[in-house]
């Protein structure tokens, strides 16, 4: 990544700001430049990380950005972590009859090699200066274009389009960790499955054993019968990891289900010394299931048999859950579930920043700061909704006009997203009062129906305890629908 550092509203700073951006974009090259206009603690922390991971910090130096305490702050960080580790590479442009600051920072500057512009007669000579310092031809084509995803389903761990948040990294830790309960929550497209098959890549460059069932695939006669139910996880799992295991001898009626399907998992995990892994996806799907209790309770006792004999076999044993609907909505008691221990992970939306970091990826086709802003309003960094955006755009389906003003229509680029959450709102009454108070700005009467549009990303929590619309997008759609 190339950091492009000046001192924003300075003058003809930002003319070179934009020609370097251009000229380095169009070449596939990653450019970070801090355009936000909030400052806050973490817009402080982004941007000091992304001057420290940087392969190249190019600083824009000119008479109108002398004294900038800002500026001064960043290059010391390229330089300090320039000294630390070698990289990045700190370039000045000296813009102007601009010399180097006074100072301990300015004698540093003045040793480094550098590049001037003088006028806009200086452009294609700043742009080949520029490029030959970071050892690429001015000639050299651009880079290939990374192609272009669709927005849609799970994001594979390779992609250059997955985002990383900082449930990320907690989840990685909880694997590496070996914990008991993991559990993944969010609405429906916010990356909850992308997250899932991140760790699962993990397991495997872990060397760990590893087994995943998405209860989105069962028919409804397979969720009928608990024992069927049961029998047929088990000899899912087995047939995953080629694991021999005599149903006929060992799965038997006396037993019951829930028995039986604790004696297969402990001759599983006595089987090998490796840690296993078990990935369930969609768990939503269990939850109005009458046997839901005894299946989620069996899973608890596994997380308290590991806590009497952490040595033991369930001591190799993780559990990870990804699921979106409020499980005491539908659980009877909470204690005997796995839902109130284990690893907690709440999915949310993008950041501004990390918004922003996609739609460089996607090659940049909000290229003002004014309209990525625009865009996080509208859509509150949804995952799904973001990336369609950026597709749409970077493939000129639409222009940057066109989407903000058809975004709430029921023909627009995200009618198939607000059709089904409109049937989803008005499918039970209890939802149905409980979006129609928050339209109108009221305290809904139904905790309930409150809550299933929060975990389904149609509502959000507000720190002070009351809830709002999740973004402009939904407020605008379901107001036209649904306001009375």
């Amino acid at each position: 990544m190339i950091v492009l550092l000046y001192k924003r509203g300075a003058s003809p700073d930002e003319h070179v700001l934009l020609l370097l951006e251009r000229a380095l974009a169009e070449r596939g090259r990653l450019v970070f430049i801090d355009r936000h206009a909030k400052v806050s603690v973490n817009w402080a922390k982004s941007v000091e990380q992304s001057v420290r991971s940087a392969e190249t910090v190019i600083a824009i130096l000119s008479p109108a950005s002398s004294g900038s305490e800002m500026l001064e702050y960043e290059l010391e960080t390229a330089l300090d972590e320039s000294r630390r580790r070698g990289i990045p590479k700190v370039i000045p442009v000296w813009v102007g009859d601009g010399g180097a600051p006074a100072g301990p920072l300015g004698s540093y500057l003045s040793g480094l090699r550098g590049v001037h512009w003088h006028g806009e007669h200086d452009d294609l000579k700043l742009v080949a200066e520029v490029l030959t310092a970071l050892g690429e031809a001015p000639g050299t084509p651009p880079a290939p274009q990374i192609p272009i995803e669709p927005a849609g389903g799970a994001v594979v761990p390779s992609s250059p389009y997955y985002t990383l948040r900082a449930t990320d990294q907690e989840f990685e830790d909880a694997i590496r960790n070996t914990e008991s309960v993991i559990l993944v929550k969010g609405p429906r497209q916010v990356g909850k499955t992308s997250l899932i098959g991140r760790g699962a890549e993990l397991v495997d460059r872990l060397d760990r054993r590893q087994v995943s069932t998405d209860f989105q695939m069962l028919s409804v006669s397979q969720l009928f019968y608990e024992d069927q139910f049961m029998r047929l996880l088990a000899a899912m799992l087995a047939r995953q990891v080629h694991f021999k295991y005599d149903f006929e001898a060992e799965w038997l009626d006396v037993f019951g289900p829930t028995i039986n399907l604790d004696n297969f998992m402990r001759a599983l995990l006595e089987a090998s010394e490796v840690p296993l892994v078990w990935f369930m996806d969609e768990a939503d799907r269990l939850f109005a299931v009458p046997f839901a209790d005894d299946f989620f309770g069996l899973v608890r006792s596994w997380h308290n048999a590991r806590a009497r004999d952490p040595k033991g076999p369930w001591g190799r044993f993780t559990v990870v859950i990804g699921y979106a609907t409020e499980a005491r909505l539908f659980i009877r008691d909470l204690n005997q579930s796995p839902f109130n221990v284990g690893r907690h992970l709440t999915l949310k939306g993008f950041t501004l920043e990390q918004t922003m970091d996609l739609n460089e990826r996607y090659g940049s086709p909000i290229d003002r700061q004014s309209h990525l802003e625009a865009l996080q309003f509208l859509l509150a960094g949804q995952p799904f909704l973001t990336r369609r955006s950026l597709e749409l755009l970077a493939t000129h389906k639409l222009d940057f006009a066109e989407l903000m003003e058809t975004a709430d229509s029921d023909d627009g680029p995200f009618a198939d997203h607000l059709k089904r959450m409109l049937v989803a709102v008005t499918h039970a009454p209890v939802v149905l009062e409980a979006i129609r108070s928050s339209l109108a700005m009221r305290t809904p009467s139904d905790a309930e129906g409150t809550e299933r549009l929060v975990a389904a990303g149609v509502l959000k929590e507000l720190p002070d305890g009351t809830v709002d619309l999740a973004c402009d997008l939904y407020t605008r759609y379901l107001t036209r629908h649904l306001a009375i």
